[in-house]
């Protein structure tokens, strides 16, 4: 949280509710002591309850001051459902870890009125993106079936997913709110996408259904994910950036290619993972 000298009272007591209270609880209250204050800029924030998470998002304050943002033990939460009004209102938010949400089935952002079937317009669209958000981790929430949602964080750097053994597909042809053919309307997805994490994810199928440029792609690690068997690349993807492939040798050489020339062009790309090697490579946000 940033301010001058003349809220230091404020800081202080924005200190004492993290130290004693958001980090441990995350309770209503406390969030709403921290919306009464006057200075307050910019929040990191770890909640652990599907009432904390429904308290942020009621209030508009405290979605425009997060930068980062951690859900974690949300045991009731079972979907997480973003209006494009909020999405647009967390202009500043960076960093978004869920870790541990075992009831969490699903994240989307609801384009739709609800009883309506139309489609919102593409200004509406641009409005429900996150346009900050650089590092998403989702670590071990058991029932998740997929990212799709991430098609709305067109500044993504980083995706590391871990632990999370129901996870069929990253991105799929819906979005979650009645939005078909992702992949027509999203070719430049993950354009600034340059590390891509996955481990422990023993159903991932597929990272999405078409072909990624991925032009700034320059890392990827992949363990324990022996259902995945092909890779959304050609020869175009991370082109002129891409510098390690990290997996199991025995994964590598299990993979399906659209033909050999594609694969060749990734082999000196790949480098075998040694288990020693998933402390150094697999960060878990902050």
């Amino acid at each position: 949280m940033h301010g001058g000298s003349h809220n230091s009272d404020e800081i202080r007591l924005f200190d004492r509710i993290c130290e004693d209270n958001i980090l441990c609880g995350g309770k209503k209250a406390l969030l709403q002591e921290l919306e009464s204050l006057e200075y307050i800029n910019e929040i990191s924030i770890i909640l652990h309850s599907d009432v904390s998470v429904k308290k942020l998002l009621s209030s508009y304050k405290l979605q425009s001051c997060i930068r980062k943002l951690h859900l974690q033990c949300c045991s009731k939460m079972t979907s997480l459902e973003l209006l494009p009004a909020c999405v647009q209102t967390m202009v500043h938010l960076e960093t978004l870890q869920i870790s541990s949400c075992n009831d969490l089935k699903d994240v989307k952002i609801n384009e739709k009125d609800k009883g309506k079937r139309e489609f919102i317009s593409r200004y509406s669209r641009v409005l429900s993106e996150f346009c900050m958000l650089h590092e998403v981790h989702i670590i071990s929430c058991s029932k998740l079936l997929n990212l799709t949602w991430l098609i709305h964080a067109p500044c993504l750097q980083l995706l590391a997913v871990s632990a999370c053994e129901s996870m069929e597909e990253v991105i799929g042809d819906d979005d979650g709110g009645g939005r078909a053919s992702v992949g027509e309307e999203n070719s430049g997805l993950f354009s600034r996408l340059t590390t891509l994490q996955l481990e422990g994810l023993p159903k991932l199928k597929s990272i999405c259904n078409w072909v990624l440029p991925l032009p700034s792609l320059t890392m990827i690690y992949v363990h324990s994910c022996e259902s995945l068997r092909k890779l959304p690349f050609d020869s175009n993807t991370g082109k002129n950036s891409l510098k390690k492939i990290q997996a199991e040798q025995s994964w590598w050489e299990g993979l399906q290619w659209e033909d050999e020339a594609i694969k060749q062009s990734f082999s000196p790309f790949f480098m075998p993972l040694e288990y020693m090697d998933l402390y150094q490579v697999l960060g878990y946000g902050y």
